[in-house]
């Protein structure tokens, strides 16, 4: 243990024993811990702070900042009321590129410090720890700012009220807005104004985060016209995406509108969704040396990203370009699934196959100063004495760079690369990248996010016929039960070693919906189940009587917290429904059914009001009265399993139950039928059944049924039955492109 004597933050008065347990703690972290801070005497940082305490990556980089950082918590919000100061909470994540700028330039200042700590409760929030505060209060932001963001900076009174907010603010205007409110905090009639500010802001982002269940409205094809028409309106004709600015890639949109052209043949949606794909695996949000996808684009036509890489992005974006590849069969489709599973393979698995959750924007340059992009730029004279001169033009490298660090490789996204050229190149390129000085990586790993990428592994494996693919997904669901799961409810985070914090709604649902996939993927029925036990769980410990799911266990500063809309991922609500109507589609369970329709009745107002906000949910809805999309389907309470190739049916029936056969003998039998293409049917088994004295035939096991002359539209009609009960005929829509 390291003798340490780590200096008092400026304007604070700590309590010697509460000083002796954080040096305790900082002199207890290992030989490799390297504090993040340039106030130091050696190698010791001359601060420490409540932070150094926690396991949230992003909370030890503020542990030794010298503001007298708090983590959340009853008991700082109690030393608040005791004490009569407000609460300045900033809430950001690790891999979070302008959290580090307002690190760097005010909450590692000592000047700024100073002030920070002698008006307010300086208090941390780790926003990929606790979802649900950090919703509540990015609306209390985006309401009175009318945008929002990370860092989020909030001034709140000692009951968590939030009264002024904002995002990142440089150096000089943050310390004069300390300074202002801190004396205004003071005074009487400026604590009144205060005071005033909180209520109005606090009734506002009650409306929005505890919005009241409505009463049920039916969502017909009405509004699913209607979302399809705005989707298409939003469209950037000339860039793909959604937008004329700096471009997000919207999985949910694009996803929405897969299904939507499956379900309906509108072929302006599968334009849409096809453009943005192709745009999104053109350009520079796209990682072409190394896989994977950047979080955002900077400008309209996807060239400049954002360089940090969420582990959530790259679930949702690898299921859009394997859903694309399975509608177009186009290479390019598949090859961006493929690489994005080989960089998580590569740099974002641990140990035990779970998947870590993001990689910064930021990386250090030579000079020991960290830059946004610099380890995926490029200059001319790198790329050429790596990947020859011609990797130029090939590469993109030739056009100007649009960043200072250099220029960020992309494609044409009208034209087809030529991979067997390029992928050499880019091969040599990340090798010499490999040498240099990589981003910080978030190695927390969060429940729901690896559900996101277990979903898009799964689906991967069955539509590439990628056995290696199954394996990564059923390694990391296994060690997330193993990890996470407690036999009754299920943790979020695993850091250090340790299972932490409490699952959220959102936890539950995806990694259901991963193991689902995962199900249906290999049919290994253990996962189905699995889904299942989180979705009882997921309905008893986030229902609150009224038909609405909150986002977490514990409520917010105003009482529980609801999540209005789907965003960047989807929203638990809509994620619950999604795996509350696949799981009554599959196990033919009637309470799921009704937990699923009690839940579509309590959030189908606002859908119908404004159907964009939830996309997700949209499309859960659809499930659960239409049953499922897409090339490979399950059918029959979970009994049949269907999967359509080009040239051929693949139909899987489960032990112990048949199909009638095409021809099945007695008139009053429902057999399987085929329209839309040529089927060569099997005659079937001939059986004698306990509920029939006339023989019949039947399909059992599996069938695998060449066709030809496809239309654009296939429908299967079929009947599952058991020796003793048949289920109602159904019929199974498949739309080829």
């Amino acid at each position: 243990m390291r003798a340490l004597s780590a200096e008092l933050p400026p304007s604070v008065d700590r309590d010697p024993a509460v000083h002796a347990e954080l040096e305790a703690a900082y002199a207890q972290k290992g030989p490799d811990y390297a504090p993040r801070t340039h106030l130091k005497d050696g190698d010791a940082a001359r601060y420490v702070n409540r932070l150094i305490s926690e396991a949230s990556p992003y909370l030890l980089q503020h542990a030794h900042n010298p503001v007298d950082w708090h983590p959340w918590s009853d008991e700082t919000l109690a030393k608040a009321k005791a004490l009569d100061r407000p609460v300045f909470l900033s809430v950001g994540y690790a891999t979070c590129h302008w959290c580090h700028v307002m690190e760097e330039e005010s909450f590692d200042d000592e000047e700024v410090a100073g002030v920070l700590n002698r008006y307010f409760i300086p208090v941390k929030i780790d926003r990929e720890q606790m979802p649900a505060l950090d919703h509540f209060f990015i609306t209390a932001t985006q309401l009175q700012q009318g945008h929002a963001g990370w860092p989020n900076s909030v001034w709140m009174l000692p009951d968590a009220r939030p009264f002024h907010t904002g995002t990142y603010f440089p150096r000089d205007v943050f310390l004069q807005m300390l300074s202002g409110i801190g004396q205004s905090f003071g005074s009487s009639d400026q604590r009144s104004e205060i005071n005033r500010m909180a209520e109005r802001l606090s009734d506002a982002v009650r409306e929005i985060t505890q919005m009241a269940a409505r009463q049920s409205v039916p969502l017909g094809e009405d509004v699913m016209r209607r979302a399809a028409q705005d989707l298409l309106q939003m469209h950037n004709a000339l860039d793909g995406g959604f937008s004329q600015s700096q471009q997000f890639p919207q999985e949910g949109y694009v996803l929405w509108l897969m299904d939507h052209w499956r379900r309906t043949g509108d072929d302006a949606s599968l334009q849409v969704a096809t453009e943005t794909l192709h745009a999104i695996a053109a350009g520079g949000i796209h990682d072409h040396v190394g896989g994977g996808f950047h979080r955002y684009a900077v400008d309209p036509n996807w060239r400049t990203p954002h360089f940090e890489k969420m582990l959530f992005n790259q679930g949702l974006l690898a299921r859009a370009f394997v859903e694309a590849w399975e509608i177009t069969g186009e290479p390019a489709f598949r090859r961006a699934a493929e690489r994005t599973f080989e960089y998580i393979a590569r740099d974002m698995t641990d140990a035990d196959g779970a998947f870590f959750a993001a990689e910064d924007a930021d990386s250090m340059g030579a000079n020991g100063v960290r830059h946004e992009g610099l380890f995926y730029a490029w200059t001319p004279e790198e790329v050429s004495a790596t990947a020859g001169a011609e990797a130029l033009v090939a590469l993109g490298v030739d056009q100007s760079p649009t960043i200072e660090a250099g220029a960020v490789i992309h494609f044409d996204p009208s034209a087809v690369p030529d991979f067997a050229l390029v992928d050499p190149m880019l091969d040599a390129l990340r090798g010499a990248r490999d040498g240099r000085v990589r981003p910080i990586r978030d190695d927390k790993v969060i429940a729901g996010w690896n559900g996101l990428m277990i979903r898009a592994l799964a689906e991967g494996a069955a539509a590439f016929n990628d056995q290696a693919a199954a394996t990564r997904a059923r390694r990391a669901a296994e060690v997330l039960w193993s990890r996470l799961w407690t036999g009754d409810r299920l943790r979020r985070l695993w850091v250090e070693g340790q299972a932490r914090e409490d699952g959220a709604l959102e936890d539950y649902a995806w990694l259901g919906l991963g193991y689902l996939a995962l199900s249906d993927a290999t049919g290994d029925p253990v996962w189905r189940d699995r889904a299942v036990l989180l979705a009882r769980a997921m309905w008893t410990t986030f229902g609150d009587g009224e038909g609405r799911l909150k986002m977490s266990q514990r409520d917010g500063p105003l009482g529980p917290i609801y999540d209005g809309a789907d965003g960047a991922v989807p929203s638990g609500e809509s994620a619950a429904l999604e795996l509350l109507a696949r799981l009554a589609r599959r196990t033919g369970d009637l309470e799921l059914d009704a937990w699923a329709r009690t839940l579509r009745a309590a959030l189908s107002a606002p859908m119908a009001d404004q159907p964009l906000l939830r996309p997700d949910a949209l499309s859960a809805s659809r499930i659960l009265d239409e049953g499922e999309t897409g090339r490979r389907q399950i059918r029959a309470a979970g009994k049949v399993g269907i999967r359509l190739h080009a040239d051929r049916l693949e139909i899987t029936i489960a032990d112990g139950w048949h199909l009638n056969a095409h021809d099945p003998g007695p008139d009053w039998l429902i057999g399987a039928d085929l329209t839309g293409a040529v089927a060569d049917w099997p005659a079937g088994r001939e059986v004698t059944l306990s509920f029939s004295k006339e023989p019949l035939k039947i399909y059992e096991g599996v069938l695998d049924i060449p066709l030809s002359d496809a239309s654009g539209l296939i429908e299967l009609a079929l009947q599952a039955c058991s020796d003793e009960i048949c289920l109602e005929p159904e019929r199974i829509r498949f739309r080829l492109h």
